[in-house]
C-alpha cells in the first residue's frame, strides 16, 4: 500500500473565528502598563500585581529602556526599531505616568507632579493602590 501525506489547507470554522476574535477584543481591552523600576524585586512585585489585577505588563530596569520601547530614544540596534515599529504613531502626551518611589521626599514629589506626573505612590505598592492607577487609565481612554 503506498501512503500519501494529505496537507489540508484547513479553514477556521466560524466559531473558531468569532472565539479568536474575542479573544483579541478581551487584549485590546486589558490595559498595557509599562512598568520601570531599577530594583528587579520591585520590578516582579509590580508586575505580579498589576498581572493579578488583569493589565497587560512590559517590564523594562530603566528610564533608557522605556524611551527604547515606546520608540522615542534613537538608537541602531534592533530592539528600538522593533519597539518604533509596534508603537509608531501613537500620541504620548495623552499617557499616563505614575511615580511610585520608596522615599518620601515632598520636594521629589512635588518635582514628579509638576513635571506631569499623574501620581505619586509609595512603594511598597499594595493591591489597593493599583485602583488609583486604573482610574488615571479610564481617564486616558478616547471619550466616545
Amino acid at each position: 500500500m503506498k501512503s500519501e501525506n494529505i496537507v489540508q489547507d484547513r479553514q477556521p470554522q466560524p466559531q473558531e473565528e468569532e472565539e479568536i476574535m474575542q479573544q483579541e477584543e478581551e487584549e485590546e481591552q486589558r490595559f498595557h502598563v509599562l512598568a520601570v523600576d531599577d530594583s528587579v524585586i520591585d520590578r516582579k512585585l509590580l508586575e505580579k500585581l498589576l498581572k493579578a489585577s488583569s493589565y497587560q505588563v512590559t517590564c523594562v530596569e530603566s528610564g533608557e529602556k522605556a524611551l527604547e520601547y515606546l520608540g522615542l530614544l534613537h538608537h541602531s540596534s534592533p530592539a528600538s526599531s522593533s519597539s518604533q515599529h509596534h508603537h509608531q504613531g501613537s500620541s504620548w502626551k495623552d499617557v499616563p505616568v505614575v511615580v511610585m518611589s520608596s522615599e518620601n521626599v515632598p520636594s521629589r514629589i512635588s518635582m514628579c507632579l509638576e513635571g506631569g506626573a499623574e501620581e505619586f505612590m509609595l512603594k511598597p505598592l499594595q493591591l489597593s493602590d493599583l485602583h488609583k492607577i486604573q482610574a488615571h487609565l479610564l481617564k486616558s481612554l478616547p471619550h466616545s
